[in-house]
C-alpha cells in the first residue's frame, strides 16, 4: 500500500542556520541580552539560584520537588558547533509569582570541574533567563518554556533550575524545581548525516531571519518555517504524520548539485517487514532550485505532512528513513517511533 497523498516542502532552497553566538553560546551569564545589564534584584536572584545548584550538586541540599521538570531537545548543524533547540516542560503545578528565574548550565562529562565558583565558574555553557507569563506557554496541565543553546560534539550533563519570585509573605518559600540530565551531542561534521528527525504537530511559514532574541525565544524557527515539535505525542486519526530534518555533508555531483535519494519505510511495532512505503524522493539537479549551492552553505531541508486517516490504523509504528548519496554510495538511516490514536 502506498499513501494516497503526501504534502511536501522538501527540496526548497535553505540557507545554513545562522545563529548569534552572543545569544546562544556564551560561556557566562547574563546571556539573553548583552546590551542589557541585570538589575540588582535579577543579579541577586541569579547568584542565589546558582549557589543553590552548587549546594544540591555537593549534596548539601536536597533536590527540590515543588514541581517536575522535563527536558527534551533536538540537534541541528549551525555555523558553529551543534544547535540544540529544546523545551522545558513544567508539570505537577504552576508558577504563580513572576518573573521566574531559569538557570541553565552544562558540564562536560569526564572533565575536571571548571575553575571558579558560582557565577565565576567557566562552564561549557551557562545562561540565565527571567521568564514572564508571556515566555511560558500553557498546554493543559503542563507549562512549556522553549529555549536553545549551542555546544561542540561530546558528552555532557545539563542542569536546569527554575525558581519563582519570592512573594510578599516571606514565610511562604518560592516554588523551585531542578533537573539534571545527561546530554549526548553528535558530531555533524563528519560523513553523510542528518539532523534530528523532528516530529511535529504544525509547520508554519515564518520570517527567514530572526533577531538573536527572537531566535532564542522561538528556537524551532529555521529555514523560513516555525516548527511545533510533538516530542512523541500521539497522532489522532484526523491529524498528519509530520516531520522535518536536514541532510548534511553530502557529496557534489558533476552538475554542482547534490544527488540524494530519500526512502521511507513503515513498520508496525515489533514487525521486521514493512507494511508500506513512500515513493523515493530525489534531491538533485533536476529537483533542487537552480540557485542551490552547497559551497554557499545551502542545506537540503526535508519536510513531509502525511494524512493519517485511511492510511494508518491506530497503533504503534516505526518509520525508517534512509538517505543515500549517489555521488559516493554513502547512506545513513534514521528510525522514528510514533503512535496513532482514534
Amino acid at each position: 500500500m502506498i499513501f494516497r497523498r503526501v504534502s511536501s516542502v522538501a527540496g526548497l532552497l535553505m540557507l545554513a542556520l545562522s545563529l548569534s553566538v552572543s545569544a546562544l553560546a556564551q560561556e557566562k551569564p547574563p546571556a539573553q541580552d548583552q546590551q542589557r545589564k541585570l538589575s540588582g534584584d535579577e543579579r541577586k536572584d541569579y547568584i542565589a539560584l546558582s549557589d543553590f545548584v552548587d549546594q544540591v550538586a555537593a549534596g548539601k541540599q536536597p533536590v527540590p520537588a515543588d514541581l517536575k521538570l522535563t527536558f527534551q531537545s533536538h540537534y541541528l548543524k549551525s555555523n558553529e558547533n551543534v544547535y540544540l533547540p529544546y523545551v522545558v516542560e513544567v508539570s505537577g503545578g504552576k508558577f504563580t509569582s513572576f518573573p521566574v528565574a531559569m538557570y541553565v548550565r552544562v558540564a562536560q562529562k569526564g572533565a575536571p570541574a571548571p575553575a571558579g565558583k558560582g557565577i565565576d565558574a567557566n562552564w561549557p555553557f551557562a545562561d540565565v533567563y527571567f521568564l514572564t507569563e508571556k515566555n511560558m506557554t500553557a498546554s493543559g496541565d503542563v507549562t512549556v518554556v522553549p529555549r536553545a543553546l549551542q555546544l561542540p560534539a561530546g558528552e555532557y550533563t545539563i542542569t536546569l533550575a527554575l525558581r519563582e519570585k519570592q512573594g510578599r509573605d516571606r514565610k511562604v518559600l518560592p516554588k523551585t524545581a531542578m533537573l539534571t540530565q545527561d546530554l549526548s551531542i553528535p558530531d555533524l561534521n563528519k560523513a553523510l548525516t542528518t539532523s534530528s528527525v523532528i516530529m511535529a504537530t504544525a509547520l508554519n511559514p515564518a520570517p527567514e531571519q530572526l533577531t538573536a532574541q527572537q531566535q532564542l525565544e522561538q528556537p524551532f524557527t529555521f529555514s523560513g518555517y516555525q516548527v511545533a515539535p510533538s516530542f512523541g505525542k500521539p497522532i489522532p486519526q484526523s491529524g498528519e504524520l509530520m516531520f522535518v530534518f536536514f541532510i548534511y555533508n553530502e557529496g557534489v555531483a558533476s552538475t554542482g548539485k547534490p544527488d540524494l535519494d530519500v526512502d521511507y519505510l513503515f513498520y508496525r511495532a515489533n514487525e521486521e517487514k514493512p507494511f508500506t512505503k513512500l515513493a523515493t524522493q530525489a534531491f538533485n539537479a533536476t529537483t533542487l532550485p537552480g540557485q542551490f549551492d552547497v559551497k554557499a552553505g545551502h542545506q537540503v531541508f526535508v519536510g513531509q505532512g502525511i494524512p493519517v486517516k485511511g492510511a494508518i490504523a491506530p497503533g504503534e509504528y516505526r518509520m525508517e528513513i534512509k538517505v543515500t548519496d549517489k555521488t559516493n554510495s554513502q547512506s545513513v538511516t534514521r528510525n522514528v517511533n510514533f503512535t496513532v490514536t482514534d
